[in-house]
């Protein structure tokens, strides 16, 4: 019996170690995935403060410099206040500035340049009245991290690329599509357009009984009719197409436009519509470099797709 219990408590001694031993190498592993982690991150701070801090980032990026404002948690662009900017995009960014770190410090070489002869971005960001510049030059082919100096500072460093990745955008790339008259097709009760021809179209949203339900009530959906031959049935694309410019995105924004520059002195469309509450007036052109689209009420010409500026027909074009 004794010789028994001594097993047993043997058997439970090494059991009591092997799960002491994992814990320890479970924690030994967790500490370095942990220490992986931050060096994959970057250890050295160049830089920390708070966004909300942030006033101002500039940065050129292929020889083009964008200069953004922050205020009260808005990016705008500070020469073009009304061009409407990605804000997770310039989010991004500022996260990058706010904490950012790099991996190793070097002490460069005499004659190395590490590319910041030609440098692949220059950033220069102010906060709580500090600004600080750095420079991104070359990517190491090895570890894939990014060179970078900091103004004042002679030393290289190297960060992940994704620092500078974020910032590897123009104007034009910076721009958010929306819907600058800020319809909502769903909601539309009246579409009414005149193509250059002199045609107006006019169409009106009514409900008609669907099919049967369970019990005796009926159901309605709404279908779209022309006002001048309501008895007409529609190509239920072609409408569906109306709809779809109505309530699209734009692609692109210029501000400050002459319109006539943009062949909106002869408009393919000039449309009006309404959703019982509110009605918008619109136009769409066609110009030397594509399709654009202007709201009434707003300075800006916008670029659309051609199939938008297409959905407008003649009304025999819409009957099925």
């Amino acid at each position: 019996m004794r010789a028994k219990q001594r097993t047993l408590l043997v058997l439970l001694g090494l059991i009591v170690l092997a799960g002491a031993a994992l814990a320890l190498l479970t924690l030994a592993n967790r500490r370095e995935e942990e220490a992986a982690s931050a060096a994959e991150a970057g250890t050295i701070p160049l830089s920390s403060f708070a966004v909300e801090d942030l006033t101002a980032i500039q940065y050129t990026w292929q020889g083009q410099t964008v200069s953004l404002a922050y205020e009260e948690g808005v990016w705008t662009l500070a020469d073009d206040p009304d061009y409407h900017l990605d804000q997770t995009k310039c989010d991004t960014m500022a996260a990058a500035l706010a904490d950012l770190k790099a991996k190793r410090r070097l002490e460069a070489p005499a004659g190395e340049d590490y590319g910041f002869a030609a440098p692949l971005l220059t950033v220069t960001v102010t906060a709580a009245d500090q600004t600080s510049t750095f420079t991104f030059g070359d990517t190491n082919t090895v570890t894939g991290d990014i060179y970078l100096q900091k103004a004042g500072d002679g030393a290289v460093y190297t960060a992940a690329a994704a620092k500078a990745g974020c910032f590897e955008y123009g104007k034009a790339e910076l721009f958010e599509p929306f819907n600058p008259a800020g319809i909502t097709a769903s909601r539309l009760e009246r579409i009414e357009y005149t193509l250059p021809e002199g045609e107006t179209v006019r169409l009106q949203a009514v409900s008609v009984p669907a099919e049967e339900t369970e019990g005796d009530s009926a159901a309605y959906t709404t279908v779209w009719r022309l006002a001048d031959d309501p008895d007409a049935p529609l190509d239920q694309e072609a409408v569906d197409a109306l709809l779809s410019a109505l309530g699209g995105y734009v692609t692109g924004q210029i501000t400050g436009a002459d319109p006539s520059a943009y062949g909106f002195d002869q408009p393919l469309a000039a449309v009006s519509v309404s959703d019982g509450e509110k009605s918008y007036a619109l136009a769409y052109a066609s110009g030397a470099d594509g399709y654009y689209l202007r709201v009434e009420g707003d300075g800006s010409v916008y670029t659309v797709d051609g199939t938008a500026a297409a959905a407008f027909v003649p009304a025999e074009e819409l009957k099925s």
